[in-house]
């Protein structure tokens, strides 16, 4: 099975850092990894030996190849070897060649499938978070030929040649992706629908990988290509009533998490700000707790955030669509390193969905008719900076969530 280059990002060629003047440079907030090769070079070399002990910290015990020691950031938060002009002094007085693995690479991520590289985008750059998030054109138009769901009908025939009991989930990856892809930029569907179906999806799967019944997940893939062709699904989906406590809990919690592992931090002031400007959106009183604040929030989201992105529908889908590339969803790996199965994999994405959709609400009803995609951008930057770059940081997941019902009540907004 060939990959498609529909099925593949081909954004990541217009990213170009614009060095000085971003408004969060990289080299603030990141205690960056260093790899071994690198470091050995800075070690060997009679300028930069003198601060190896001051401005490097060794990784003990877990260290590898490719994490071997980390840059240990000024009291500001700063790269030491940042300049007053905002550029990396090493690269400036060394070469490019000097600089580490991942400062030389970020905020691209690569990963290589299929014997192919391909390449995503850390949105906790501002410039990488624009590049994606604002081009209505983020990835090929689907052809439709045969009406509004032809995105479906090629999974209808999903092909069973590699349909053997023992054979790898992975090896359905292309048409999973397919459908994936194809459902978060329905929008016949609303955007939370659309992650409910893809939740039950991955529950599915998780099912049969977990079963070792792999050979099936050709049937299941024309069985959701079918329903989404048919509308079985909306009957169900419509009927779902919305939970704003739920939703409100998730910021929350978010919110809390963050000033315990990071109350002294100052790297992070720009999502401070996001938080502060949420919490006055939905009009906090700072005693209460902030699922009081149900009616503001209603108010903010249909006033101000849902005519917002019925003209920029692009934007969530987008976030979505380099989550999927970034990830290689739904067969990613933890912070270790360790696989996640399907359904541990989606319900991180539709945490995260829910946490950025309800900062967003908040932020609007605080801009109102001034919120605007450059709001979007901030708080998207910034929250995965603060969140997603922190392995810690991710709440302890309700186990509820993962059902239907749950999904629904988590992602319905």
């Amino acid at each position: 099975m060939s990959a498609r280059e529909d099925l593949r990002p081909q954004y990541t060629k217009a990213f170009q850092c614009i060095g000085s003047e971003c408004e969060d440079t990289c080299c603030h907030g990141f205690a960056v990894t260093i790899d071994k090769a690198t470091y050995l070079r800075y070690e060997g070399n009679a300028e930069f030996r003198p601060g190896i002990e001051t401005h490097f910290t060794r990784i003990e015990g877990n260290a590898t190849d490719a994490a071997f020691a980390r840059i240990r950031l000024t009291p500001d938060y700063n790269c030491p070897f940042l300049t007053r002009d905002r550029l990396c002094g090493i690269q400036i007085k060394h070469g490019s060649e000097y600089l580490s693995e991942v400062c030389v690479s970020y905020p691209r991520t690569s990963r290589r499938i299929d014997g192919l590289i391909e390449k995503a985008l850390y949105l906790s750059c501002p410039e990488a978070a624009r590049v994606v998030l604002l081009n209505p054109n983020l990835m090929k138009p689907e052809k439709d030929e045969n009406g509004s769901g032809s995105r479906y009908q090629r999974l209808l025939t999903a092909d069973d040649q590699a349909g053997e009991a023992n054979a790898s989930p992975h090896a359905y990856l292309w048409e999973i992706r397919r459908l994936t892809l194809s459902l978060i930029r329905d929008r016949s569907y609303p955007l939370w629908q659309r992650l409910f179906i893809l939740g039950l999806f991955c529950k599915r799967l998780d099912q049969l990988v977990s079963s070792r019944m792999q050979a099936l997940v050709p049937r299941l893939l024309r069985e959701y290509a079918e329903a989404l062709l048919e509308g079985k699904l909306r009957p169900l989906l419509d009927g779902i009533p919305e939970q704003r406590p739920l939703q409100l809990r998730i910021v929350s919690e978010v919110i809390e998490r963050h000033l315990a592992l990071q109350i002294n931090d100052r790297g992070h002031a720009r999502f401070r700000e996001c938080v502060q400007d949420f919490l006055k959106g939905i009009e906090w009183d700072e005693v209460g707790p902030v699922e009081s604040c149900i009616s503001a929030f209603a108010e903010a989201r249909q006033r101000y955030y849902e005519p917002f992105m019925q003209a920029h529908p692009f934007i969530l889908e987008n976030y979505l669509v380099n989550h999927v590339f970034k990830t290689r969803f739904p067969f990613g790996v933890n912070h270790r390193g360790e696989p996640n199965s399907p359904q541990k994999e989606f319900l991180v994405m539709s945490v995260l969905f829910a946490a950025i959709n309800g900062l967003l609400i908040g932020i609007a009803g605080h801009d109102r008719e001034g919120f605007a995609t450059t709001h979007v951008v901030k708080l998207v930057q910034s929250f995965s900076k603060a969140v997603e770059h922190c392995p810690e940081f991710l709440p302890t997941l309700d186990p509820k969530l993962g059902s239907g019902a749950g999904m629904a009540q988590l992602l319905k907004s």
